[in-house]
């Protein structure tokens, strides 16, 4: 097959009009590229009164919060640790197999982190009433956007 200026430009086209129509889909997705991916907890004890959480509710989160925190503690702490490592590492010219070690505990702490993250929402969920939840979690989206 014959490639000609024309055939290249066609292409060039069309694929610049993939990308900017994958790129409007995706800017009507909520996100941005911050850790965590979902972050509720917060929420709860800013519009803890807008929510209506019962003493009841506030204890239970309280309680979640207390036995949750060391871990999420502990496993952010160890992404940035490892992230630092695989800096270094990347600019020290360290050998390919080192630092593809390193990416591969980031990744396993990141999996780690998004787990942690899911286990809160679904604490959420069970504490909070389901229009209690709806509440919370628009004002989670309108804050992304």
């Amino acid at each position: 097959m014959k490639t000609t200026f024309r055939t290249v430009r066609c292409g060039a086209m069309l694929l610049a009009l993939v990308v900017t129509g994958s790129l409007a889909v995706a800017k009507n997705v909520p996100g941005d590229a911050a850790i965590p991916v979902v972050e509720l907890m917060p929420l709860t004890l800013r519009y803890e009164a807008d929510l209506k959480l019962s003493a009841e509710q506030i204890q239970a989160l309280a309680d979640y919060r207390k036995q949750a925190m060391p871990g999420r503690i502990a496993v952010q702490k160890k992404i940035v640790e490892l992230r630092g490592q695989l800096r270094m590492a990347i600019l020290d010219n360290k050998p390919p197999a080192e630092r593809e070690a390193l990416m591969q505990q980031i990744a396993e702490a990141e999996v780690a982190h998004f787990k942690g993250r899911d286990r809160c929402v679904e604490a959420l969920r069970k504490v909070l009433s389901a229009e209690q939840f709806a509440q919370l979690s628009k004002l989670y989206l309108d804050g992304l956007r």
